[in-house]
């Protein structure tokens, strides 16, 4: 009951401070590959000793040790996600949680590699998408450092908005504390809220490209984490752009939107969509 009640504090609270469409993803819920090895090793030793996760049937059952480590990575997940999405069981996550021990994790590495110079020094979670829970990676520094060799990369883009979210981002701007934003520069399709009836043209610090639109949420700490699963691109090259210059501005492939996390720096325009 008490880290129930944390979770919902943490949406009470970190809501007010980014303002962004969708919902806010805490920061601790991500952790690198080897912080995942200690947690799915921990969990294996209590499968050798009789204690499964599937055993309480969508419930917590076990040794306080194994039931404080399962809320420590997926407390969110199981709180705050299972109320927030009709399709999603409590069971649904304890299921996962024992495929990911057992078999997820395992091919984890060799599936995503091949899209990072270093996987180790990312930081993952899975979170609710489309009836499953899937792999997000969090789009910090040390991602934006190791795909364009620098956290400084100014770029001219534009940003689906309304009037409150202009006047929001324009808010964090001026306070000095802007938060990561999704935006794009070439789009074969339109936007598919209705309420975001304006484009605002800003110039913004580039935090990662895409070809294409990557299911994106927006983090505690003001930045953002994309879907491992978007990271495919029809053809011979991935999702991922990794030159920001003469790349990702080119062929919309799946006919929707290239779309690029970003830090808002000024805004230079604003125009009805």
């Amino acid at each position: 009951m008490h880290q129930a009640r944390q979770w919902y504090n943490f949406i009470n609270e970190e809501v007010k401070k980014i303002y962004v469409h969708g919902y806010i993803k805490p920061e601790k819920s991500f952790h690198t590959l080897s912080e995942w090895r200690v947690f799915v090793d921990k969990i294996l030793q209590y499968q050798k000793d009789g204690y499964y996760v599937s055993h309480g049937h969508g419930e917590l059952v076990g040794p306080d040790e194994l039931t404080s480590l399962i809320k420590d990575f997926y407390g969110f997940q199981l709180t705050v996600d299972v109320d927030r999405y009709d399709l999603l069981t409590s069971k649904n996550v304890m299921d996962h949680i024992e495929d990911f021990v057992n078999h997820r994790y395992w091919s984890l590495e060799n599936e995503f590699s091949q899209y990072f110079t270093d996987i180790d020094n990312l930081k993952f979670a899975y979170f609710y998408s489309r009836g499953d829970l899937e792999p997000y990676v969090l789009v910090d520094d040390a991602f934006t450092e190791q795909v364009y060799g620098s956290t400084n990369n100014p770029k001219v883009l534009y940003h689906y908005t309304h009037p409150e979210g202009i006047e929001r981002i324009k808010r964090a701007i001026e306070g000095g504390d802007p938060f990561d934003i999704s935006a794009y520069t070439v789009a074969k399709r339109d936007f598919f809220r209705a309420k975001s009836n304006m484009i605002m043209e800003f110039e913004g610090n580039v935090r990662a490209g895409f070809r294409s639109d990557v299911k994106s949420y927006s983090v505690s700490n003001g930045r953002k984490c994309v879907n491992l699963h978007r990271m495919g691109y029809p053809g011979d090259k991935d999702n991922l752009c990794t030159d920001l210059v003469n790349d990702c501005n080119g062929e919309l492939k799946t006919s929707l939107w290239n779309e690029f996390i970003v830090t808002p720096i000024r805004i230079l325009d604003v125009s009805k969509k």
